[in-house]
């Protein structure tokens, strides 16, 4: 995912409102900051497991359990060792 932001005169950006949704972000929370080389990393004070849950979701249907599957997936291959 990519979208290009404007820095105002303030220095101040915003963030697209997707990103935010994806990360839970409300107004007035806070977010760490990391200069990495030439990158600028934002990170989300949230559990970085629901972030990806909730990337992930978009492209799986609802009524679909990974977990479930996994878990018959790895029964299977025990049952035939």
């Amino acid at each position: 995912m990519e979208q290009t932001v404007t820095i105002d005169a303030n220095g101040s950006l915003t963030l697209p409102n997707e990103y935010r949704k994806i990360l839970g972000l409300l107004a007035g929370d806070k977010i760490t900051v990391q200069l990495k080389g030439n990158k600028l990393v934002l990170l989300s004070p949230h559990d970085p497991v629901k972030i990806v849950q909730t990337l992930v979701r978009k492209y799986i249907p609802a009524e679909r359990s990974l977990a479930d599957e996994l878990i018959a997936e790895r029964r299977r291959e025990a049952a035939s060792e």
